[in-house]
């Protein structure tokens, strides 16, 4: 596999949290290959750092043969944004020579200034939209999460960068690789395996909300070939952000999670409950194959299928 570089630029007032929820599914990602196939380089500008994190600068590349594939541009709050001298010039002498384009947070207001995002849909992370129209008429701007048009990736601040960054390297690696962070990642919100259930929607927010009630009765329903987030949200009559938003109200997740959950508490009660083989557990719980399905399994439950089958005490 051809290793990718992906550089990341750091703002003054970088937000840590921001830079940790895209950085994470890169070293993740390695991790579950068993080799580094994408190869983390900083650049952090000025006065530029992040809390905790020994980080080894390097100058801006100059030259396209010194670029790195993926370039993310990442801020912190709108409050902390500010040209930095030099940073629009070189944006516009390099931004369009790498695979990948990224702003995280106020990152995405640096591409903006650059020129970068127009014509192309995007988020802007602002606290006045009004005036984000009125500077960048050209830019489609969008009140997601996080948005990925073409080879140009942008969000707001929080964790909305790892969800797109899991989007991206599921791009990049297949949809099997997606859905393998965002397993490890459910695991790492849970905790040890087994100590914390998906969370239940209350009666009153599946009465108020009958589309999010039925995507969830969808999800249960279609196990062995999952539908697709847009299929979900057509089903249920409801635009696919409004269906992450619904989940992300009353669930703290979004949707391609929580039907992940799921396909892996109805494979959990197979492993654990019959003597199916692993092979036609994996194929009826919408896994593409046995390996995929086992790696998945010990991300969340911290051992394979089959050495859960042999425990000789088990709690689903």
């Amino acid at each position: 596999m051809k290793q990718i570089d992906v550089g990341f630029v750091l703002l003054p007032g970088s937000s840590p949290l921001v830079y940790a929820a895209a950085a994470d599914p890169f070293f993740v990602c390695n991790r579950l290959i068993g080799e580094e196939r994408f190869r983390i380089h900083h650049y952090p500008l000025a006065d530029a750092w992040v809390t905790g994190l020994q980080l080894v600068p390097v100058p801006l590349p100059e030259g396209r043969e010194n670029l790195p594939d993926w370039l993310l541009v990442c801020g912190g709050t709108p409050a902390q944004h500010r040209e930095i001298p030099g940073l629009t010039d070189w944006l516009k002498g390099y931004g369009d020579s790498v695979d990948v384009l990224g702003g995280l947070a106020s990152g995405g207001l640096s591409l903006a200034e650059a020129g970068l995002l127009n014509g192309y849909r995007a988020v802007l992370h602002s606290w006045n939209p009004g005036e984000l129209r009125a500077h960048y008429p050209l830019i489609r701007l969008s009140d997601d999460a996080f948005v990925v048009d073409r080879h140009r990736l942008t969000c707001r601040g929080g964790t909305a960068a790892q969800d797109m960054m899991i989007w991206a390297i599921g791009r990049e690696l297949g949809s099997d690789m997606a859905e393998a962070l965002a397993q490890w990642f459910v695991r790492e919100r849970v905790g040890e395996p087994g100590v914390a259930a998906r969370q239940q929607p209350s009666e009153n927010a599946l009465r108020e909300q009958p589309a999010l009630a039925e995507a969830i009765a969808l999800m249960a329903a279609n196990i062995a070939e999952p539908l697709s987030a847009d299929d979900l949200a057509r089903h249920a009559g409801v635009s696919r952000r409004q269906l992450e938003r619904l989940f992300r109200r009353y669930l703290d997740t979004v949707p391609s999670r929580y039907y992940l959950q799921i396909r892996m508490e109805r494979a959990r009660e197979k492993v654990c409950g019959t003597q199916e083989s692993i092979t036609d557990i994996a194929l009826a719980c919408g896994f593409s194959s046995g390996a995929h399905f086992s790696n998945s399994y010990r991300n969340l439950y911290g051992l394979t299928p089959s050495e859960d089958r042999e425990r000789p005490s088990k709690s689903t």
